[in-house]
């Protein structure tokens, strides 16, 4: 028996009337998610250009953990710093920086121990944020976001069904036609060619987003509600205290090491955190990242005098834990190294422009049915361009004057869209605001440079100062393409005529 399916003009209709009705009802959110996200890629090379002059270096010796962590602890009590656990940020591949953090206090770690300067990465935190939890409380904007990855999967498969003659367009791109045609064409092209990469980043966006309600779906249906238990299905029974422990000494951390050496030798290490320093029932944690997993990592847990007390388990559980602890990596992009970076953050720009190329499609049909949203596609195209500036400028006012990033951002957002509602013409705000991005993304690199001279042509400063030029030089070739369109489609004057010209 042979099946086979043609999808019939009525069905191909719906798909195609209820993807438009997705696409709008999201569309802002969906965007900022898209552009922090593509941004975001980056985040620990933003981490690093936001303090782009500290002490980068991979090789630490265990004495320098020592001295570090009585100093941190010392620290802590002079400032009345309630903490449980200390724990070293391991100078590794994305972040060659020491960091020891203990309770609030998070400080930068010299060659010899000694405590360096605060780590302010407030501005990097506000962009992860933002595609996270679009800045909302955690336990909304997490959901939130969660909510729209599932709406993004479902927009991604409705477009697929509604476009029956998906392989025989597939190379179809009418540059020359009209803009309705370069938008569908556009739209079609990237939507087709990228979707088992957008079909991914929704997938596992969603799935982040979700887990937290999953667990507790979980809790409720299998455990009577106690979600510790789920959550002690991915993690070890953190230890506990008993109360007036008395003081001992230190972990080994020279012991700890030499082990990590014996048993895993090949993999990164990450983390080191101690739980209850310098008292009794102390134990230590090595997280590690494992070459060739998508696995966020493992962890290893170890007695003061560094004899190893388990493994976590996570780069060898079964299979449900194997995918869920895999869905960081692979929707962000850390992993097989830089190159897939690039691949990333140049296929999250083309998942902006499908989401703008959607909307804009729905816009052009509603004026050639002779009834334009005017002014709902200067708000649109206020967004569009207005987002992106508002980053920008929020990436400049945090590295000269400290201004709450995502206060600048939101603010910036929505006084563009309620200004845009009241004046002007989609295209003069198209226009303008692309310069003022461009101008944005010059400015942040310029005020980088001038805040840390040689230090911003090298590393990772260089890689998110070239970000940001790479990101003005394409917006600035949007403008010189608009203008080229525009003055070939102007009328032309023939005599007392003019006809207008292609």
């Amino acid at each position: 028996m042979k099946l086979s399916f043609k999808p019939t003009p009525g069905f191909v209709r719906d798909m195609t009337d209820g993807h438009s009705v997705l696409g709008l009802a999201i569309s802002t959110l969906l965007y900022i998610v898209c552009v922090s996200g593509t941004l975001a890629v980056f985040y620990n090379e933003f981490e690093r250009w936001e303090q782009a002059s500290e002490l980068e270096n991979l090789n630490v010796a265990a004495s320098v953990y020592q001295t570090a962590t009585e100093q941190a602890i010392a620290l802590a009590k002079e400032q009345k710093e309630e903490f449980e656990s200390i724990s070293f940020t391991i100078p590794n591949q994305d972040m060659p920086r020491l960091v020891v953090e203990v309770g609030d206090i998070e400080r930068y770690v010299a060659e010899d121990g000694a405590l360096l300067g605060e780590v302010e990465h407030r501005w990097t935190h506000f962009l992860v944020y933002l595609h996270y939890a679009l800045n909302l409380p955690a336990s909304i904007g997490v959901i939130l976001v969660g909510l729209i990855g599932v709406v993004m999967s479902a927009l991604i498969v409705s477009g697929l069904l509604a476009h029956p003659k998906i392989i025989k367009d597939a190379f179809s791109f009418r540059l020359s036609g009209s803009k309705r045609l370069q938008q569908v064409d556009l739209h079609n092209r990237l939507g087709v060619w990228a979707s088992p990469f957008h079909l991914a980043i929704a997938i596992t966006g969603a799935f982040i987003g979700l887990s937290q309600v999953a667990a507790f779906a979980i809790a409720g249906v299998f455990f009577k509600g106690d979600a510790e238990k789920v959550e002690h299905m991915l993690y070890r029974d953190h230890p506990v205290m008993e109360e007036n422990a008395p003081e001992v000494a230190l972990p080994d951390y020279a012991a700890i090491l030499a082990e990590m050496d014996r048993i895993a030798p090949e993999q990164e290490r990450t983390r080191l955190e101690v739980a209850f320093p310098g008292r009794e029932g102390q134990v230590a944690e090595v997280w590690t990242r494992v070459p060739g997993r998508l696995v966020w990592g493992e962890r290893y847990h170890f007695n003061p005098d560094g004899s190893l007390i388990e493994k976590e388990g996570w780069s060898e559980g079964d299979t449900a834990k194997q995918v869920y602890l895999s869905t960081y990596r692979l929707h962000f992009g850390h992993f097989s190294g830089f190159p897939v970076k690039i691949a990333y953050f140049l296929l999250g720009v083309g998942m902006c422009l499908l989401v703008v190329s959607g909307i804009n499609i729905w816009f052009v049909r509603k004026r050639q049915r002779g009834n334009p949203a005017v002014r709902l596609e200067r708000v649109w195209t206020a967004q569009v361009w207005g987002i992106p500036f508002a980053i920008a400028l929020s990436a400049i006012t945090y590295l000269i004057f400290k201004l709450n990033a995502a206060q600048v951002f939101w603010v910036v957002t929505l006084l563009l869209s309620v200004v845009a509602a009241l004046t002007g013409t989609a295209a003069k705000w198209s226009m303008s605001l692309r310069i003022a991005t461009i101008l944005a993304c010059v400015g942040a690199v310029a005020v980088h440079i001038a805040l840390f001279a040689g230090d911003a042509f090298v590393r990772a400063s260089l890689v998110v100062n070239s970000v940001w030029i790479l990101t003005a030089a394409g917006i600035a070739a949007s403008c010189l393409y608009s203008r080229v369109r525009q003055r070939d489609s102007a009328p032309v004057s023939v005599g007392a005529n003019s006809v207008a010209s292609n």
